[in-house]
């Protein structure tokens, strides 16, 4: 039985090369992945990482309004153009102007992706007055005017200030043949 498997799996070793050359189907992909150089088991890293990991390290920055750089300080929409800006996306230093950027998301966190805009507007005014950088599980950062710094904090309630009027996705991800994300 063992004999049967062994030659079972050389078989297929040796068939593999020939029959990836004709198969495009999961495990031919999976067999010419390439690999990752940060080792076998460690995950992938994607634009959206780096938005947060970049957004992470301005957590308790100063808030200074009109700045937007880790020594002088960041407004709201200072520190979405800085993060964003290291990783090559030109966003205007416009909460509002920011709404119109990227396409839009429901602004509903099972919709939202770490690294997508949060618009928020006061009251009942529709007018986008304050932005922030989703993160997951519910999170956001943003340069807090009542903090005077930059924070991480769960998303506001209902009942908030604040009150969140939409979601722009800023970051594209690449797309395989396949339909995955890379």
């Amino acid at each position: 039985m063992l004999r049967r498997l062994v030659l079972a799996l050389v078989l297929v070793a040796v068939a593999a090369p020939a029959a990836m050359a004709q198969d495009v189907g999961p495990l031919a992909t999976l067999l010419n992945r390439t690999a990752n150089p940060d080792g076998p088991f460690a995950k992938r890293h994607t634009a959206a990482d780096s938005v947060v990991a970049r957004a992470r390290e301005q957590v308790g920055k100063r808030y200074k309004f009109a700045s937007a750089s880790p020594d002088a300080g960041f407004d709201c929409s200072g520190l979405v153009r800085y993060v964003l800006g290291t990783l090559g996306r030109d966003l205007p230093h416009n909460a509002a102007r920011m709404a119109s950027a990227g396409s839009p998301v429901p602004a509903d966190t099972s919709a939202l992706r770490p690294g997508d805009l949060l618009l928020f507007g006061s009251g009942r005014s529709t007018r986008i007055s304050h932005v922030g950088i989703y993160v997951g599980n519910g999170r956001m950062i943003h340069a807090s005017t009542s903090q005077r710094r930059v924070i991480e904090t769960p998303l506001p309630a209902g009942g908030a200030a604040l009150r969140l009027r939409s979601a722009r996705r800023v970051l594209v991800e690449t797309v395989t043949a396949r339909g995955g994300a890379e």
